[in-house]
C-alpha cells in the first residue's frame, strides 16, 4: 500500500530524531493521556504515535499490543500530512482504507480520530488517536476533549525540544569556555598585553599573586573596590592587604563567599574565584574578586519583607511564628512567664463595607500605630490576619496585663476620622499566659488566645478574656 509524505518530509523527519523519543520506554507523562481518551471518548483503544522514514512507532497505547507497524498501513501517515484533525467514521467505505489489513481483520478498524502532534515549528511528528471496532461519529465536544489532550502531548514534545536546545545551547557554552582557557593557558606569555586590557576593562577585580601570596598584577576594578593604587601593592603579600585571615581555600566549584578588608579599614562582602597556572615551571594564582555587598543587602531587604506585613508595616504571621518559639524558649530560661494578647477589631467589617477598603486599610494602618506607641519598645506586636493582632509581652508581671489590654481598647476606641465623620471601632482581646513549666507549643498557645479572644466578643465585644496557664509538663 502506498502512503502520502508531507512537503516539509525531510525537515520533518530531522526533528523526530533529534526529539529522541522513538524506541524508547513507555513514560507517565505519555500514558496519562491515552488513558484519559479511552475513558472521555469510549473508545478502546487509544495510541500516541510517531511516524518515521518507513513504520509507524507507537510511543503509547491502551488496548493494543503492537509496538510499531509500517507506515504503508498506518491511518497516522495521513494525519502527519494535514494540518486538521483526520477523522473517519468508517473506514470500510473510506477508499483510502477500505482494504487496509487492519480494516479487513476481524474486529478491525472501524472509527479513526487523529489530531497531529507538532514541534514549535509546526512539523507534524506523529498523532494522537482514538481508535474503534465499530463506526461512530465524533461529537463537537469530544472532538474538543481529544484536541485539548493532544495539546497536553504536544506541551510536553516541545519541552523537550527546548530542554535539548538548552542542552546544545549549555553544551557549546561550556566546549566554547573549555577552548579558552586552553589557549589562555597555552599561550599566556605571548598574549600579555591583550590580556591586560581584557582584565583593566573587567568588573570585577583581578589579582595576580605568586606562590608566596606576593601581588604580581593589580587591575583598575581592584583599584576602585579596595582604593589601593596598582602601585601601592605591588610585590606586598595579598594577605596584608585584603585577607588577614588568610587567603580562601582554593575552590573548582562555585565562587567562595569571603570577607576582604579595604584600605580605609571596612570590612566587604566578595565572592573569590582563584585558579592556579603553572608558567615556565613557576606556580601563579589568579584571583576574580566579586564585590557582594549590594546583593547581600537586597537579600536582607527581601527577607525583611518577607517578614513584614505590606499594608501596616508590622511583623507578619510569618515573622510571628518564628518569634514566639524564640520567646518561650526565652521564658524557660529567665523563668519568667510570657503574655499572648490575641485581639480582634469590633466592628472593622461594617467600616470596610460602608467606607471602602481603602479606608479599611487606612484605619488598620493607624491603629498599627496606634498600638505600637501603647506597648513597650521590647514588646513585640505583629498583624495576624485580617483586623487580628497579637502581642507578646515577655518578662511581665501578671498583674499589669489586664490594666494593659484594657489600655489597649481605650486605644482603638479613640474616633477614627474619615473626612468630617468620626468613627468608632473596638476590639475584644483574649489573653493566655505561657508560664516556664508549661508544656504547650507554639500552636497550641496562640489557638487557646484564639478562643480566648472569642469568648471576650461573646462577652459583649470590648471586652478582655484571660485564661489561666495550662498544666506544667509532667
Amino acid at each position: 500500500m502506498s502512503y502520502p509524505t508531507a512537503s516539509n518530509e525531510e525537515a520533518r523527519l530531522a526533528a523526530l530524531y533529534e526529539l529522541e523519543l522513538l524506541d524508547t520506554p513507555d513514560e507517565p507523562a505519555f500514558d496519562r493521556v491515552t488513558r484519559l481518551v479511552t475513558q472521555l471518548l469510549n473508545v478502546p483503544i487509544s495510541t500516541i504515535t510517531l511516524i518515521d522514514a518507513e513504520r509507524q512507532w507507537i510511543k503509547s497505547r491502551v488496548g493494543v499490543e503492537t509496538r510499531e507497524t509500517g507506515r504503508d498501513v498506518a491511518f497516522c501517515a495521513y494525519t502527519v500530512t494535514a494540518s486538521e484533525p483526520l477523522i473517519v467514521e468508517d473506514a470500510r467505505k473510506d477508499p483510502r482504507f477500505a482494504q487496509n489489513p487492519h480494516v479487513t481483520a476481524p474486529n478491525g478498524i472501524r472509527f479513526y480520530a487523529g489530531i497531529p502532534l507538532c514541534t514549535s515549528n509546526g512539523l507534524a511528528l506523529g498523532s494522537l488517536c482514538a481508535i474503534d471496532i465499530k463506526p461512530r461519529t465524533l461529537s463537537e465536544q469530544e472532538l474538543a476533549a481529544l484536541k485539548d489532550l493532544a495539546a497536553i502531548v504536544t506541551d510536553e514534545i516541545r519541552l523537550r525540544e527546548r530542554l535539548i536546545r538548552e542542552r546544545k545551547k549549555a553544551q557549546e557554552s561550556q566546549r566554547a569556555l573549555s577552548e579558552l582557557h586552553y589557549s589562555m593557558e597555552c599561550q599566556i606569555e605571548r598574549r600579555t598585553n591583550e590580556l591586560n586590557l581584557v582584565i583593566e576593562s573587567a568588573y570585577d577585580a583581578y589579582i595576580s599573586i605568586d606562590s608566596q601570596g606576593v601581588i604580581l598584577d593589580w587591575n583598575r576594578a581592584a583599584e576602585l573596590m579596595f582604593g589601593w593604587p596598582r602601585k601601592a601593592v605591588l610585590a606586598r603579600p595579598v594577605t596584608q592587604l585584603l585577607f588577614p585571615n588568610g587567603l580562601p581555600t582554593e575552590s573548582d566549584q562555585a565562587p567562595i563567599t569571603y570577607t576582604a578588608r579595604c584600605h580605609d579599614g571596612r570590612e566587604l562582602p566578595v565572592e573569590v574565584r582563584i585558579k592556579t597556572l603553572i608558567i615556565d615551571g613557576r606556580e601563579r594564582r589568579s584571583l576574580f574578586i566579586h564585590d557582594i555587598a549590594e546583593r547581600q543587602q537586597l537579600e536582607r531587604l527581601r527577607d525583611q519583607q518577607a517578614r513584614e506585613d505590606v499594608l501596616t508595616k508590622l511583623p507578619n504571621r510569618r515573622a510571628l511564628d518564628e518569634r514566639l518559639p524564640d520567646a518561650m524558649a526565652r521564658t524557660r530560661r529567665t523563668q519568667k512567664p510570657l503574655a499572648v494578647l490575641f485581639m480582634d477589631l469590633d466592628g472593622f467589617k461594617a467600616i470596610n463595607d460602608t467606607h471602602g477598603h481603602a479606608m479599611g486599610d487606612e484605619l488598620l494602618r493607624v491603629m498599627a500605630k496606634r498600638l505600637v506607641k501603647t506597648v513597650r519598645e521590647t514588646d513585640y506586636i505583629a498583624r495576624w490576619a485580617g483586623d487580628e493582632f497579637v502581642l507578646l509581652l515577655e518578662s511581665s508581671e501578671s498583674m499589669a496585663i489586664e490594666p494593659l489590654a484594657k489600655k489597649l481598647i481605650q486605644v482603638i476606641e479613640e474616633p477614627f476620622a474619615a473626612g468630617n465623620a468620626a468613627l468608632n471601632i473596638s476590639a475584644s482581646i483574649g489573653v493566655v499566659m505561657y508560664m516556664p513549666t508549661s508544656a504547650e507549643t507554639a500552636n497550641e498557645l496562640l489557638k487557646r488566645a484564639d478562643v480566648a479572644m472569642y469568648d471576650a466578643k461573646r462577652l459583649g465585644k470590648a471586652q478582655v478574656r484571660i485564661v489561666q496557664p495550662l498544666g506544667s509538663a509532667s
